[in-house]
């Protein structure tokens, strides 16, 4: 299931040539993204069902994990012709354009606040039911450092976006 709160954010773009055609290019860069996850073509979903911040997208990656729900979305344009191939077949210049969002599942914002109460009964029991002010805030610091580590946005999708980038890059 696909959360459509995600916000999808620009995760970068790269131009390359290639003398095959388009569905090809875009066959090839499904495979590449088919990887990581489940691949949906534009025709395979409807569009209402994807983050409303996805926009016009011809390859969607869901590739979410236990805690969090991650995706990419790619979008293959067709820049012009650049050149012709010693055999005379045309070369042409095409543009990818990767989204990147991510959440937290339900499960992830369980296990953040319990380690938030995890701490402050650490705290109780290392001060014998009646801990000072400092034990409470130093405990309560660390439940909420642990917290926030559980739900910050997830690097993964970030570097994800660049490692298929380059691969893009190097197609041919």
């Amino acid at each position: 299931m696909i959360d459509k709160r995600a916000q999808m954010m620009d995760a970068g773009m790269r131009l390359f040539q290639t003398e095959k055609p388009f569905g090809t290019v875009l066959g090839g860069i499904k495979t590449e993204m088919a990887k990581y996850g489940k691949v949906l073509r534009a025709n395979e979903t409807d569009h209402s069902q994807l983050p409303d911040t996805t926009g016009d997208c011809d390859l969607f990656l869901d590739w979410s994990s236990a805690f969090k729900n991650r995706y990419i979305s790619c979008k293959l344009e067709d820049a012009g012709m650049v050149g012709t191939t010693a055999e005379g077949e045309p070369v042409r210049r095409y543009a990818v354009t990767l989204k990147e969002g991510n959440t937290n599942k339900d499960l992830n914002k369980a296990l953040a606040a319990a380690a938030i109460i995890i701490f402050l009964a650490l705290a109780f029991i290392i001060g014998k039911g009646h801990p000072s002010f400092w034990i409470v805030l130093i405990f309560l610091s660390l439940g909420c450092c642990s917290a926030y580590r559980m739900l910050k946005p997830s690097k993964n999708a970030t570097q994800l976006a660049k490692q298929l980038l380059e691969v893009f890059k190097e197609a041919k």
